[in-house]
């Protein structure tokens, strides 16, 4: 069965994104490495506004100092493990491979993160309004 299906321009990379509505939460990134390195940004960020209080300084020196008392008691690490001398391949293709082939994407609209089959008609809009958006309207 064919789910609706949204299109999206990614906010950091700019390239056009169809997503399934089972897979649609409010993306605002691609499937590829765009919404990690969104997410580490807003970590970075989040972590240096703490670092910046009173409280995030003083929880930093308590935990380098933890740090230092345990550098003190470490001993030489175990050698690293073998890697296996044969590995198998993957002997069918899975569905967001299918997804990224040419002659698939030429016949039928796929979801980019799920790789599932969509309907060749697509919402540039949410289905459902936020929350945020709800509060603002008068009753």
């Amino acid at each position: 069965m064919q789910t609706s299906s949204r299109l999206y321009q990614c906010s950091r990379c700019h390239a056009q994104v169809i997503i399934c509505s089972r897979c649609d939460h409010g993306h605002r990134y691609c499937a590829g490495e765009c919404s990690h390195q969104a997410r580490s940004e807003s970590l970075k960020r989040a972590r240096q506004n703490y670092q910046a209080t009173r409280t995030g300084r003083f929880n930093n020196a308590a935990r380098q100092q933890r740090f230092r008392e345990r550098v003190k008691q470490k001993v030489t690490h175990h050698g690293s493990a073998q890697k296996p001398l044969h590995d198998l391949l993957k002997s069918q293709l899975t569905q967001l491979e299918k997804a990224k082939d040419p002659s698939f994407l030429n016949s039928t609209v796929v979801c980019h993160h799920c790789g599932s089959v969509c309907e060749p008609f697509l919402r540039h809009g949410y289905l459902r309004s936020s929350r945020f958006q709800q509060t603002l309207r008068r009753p």
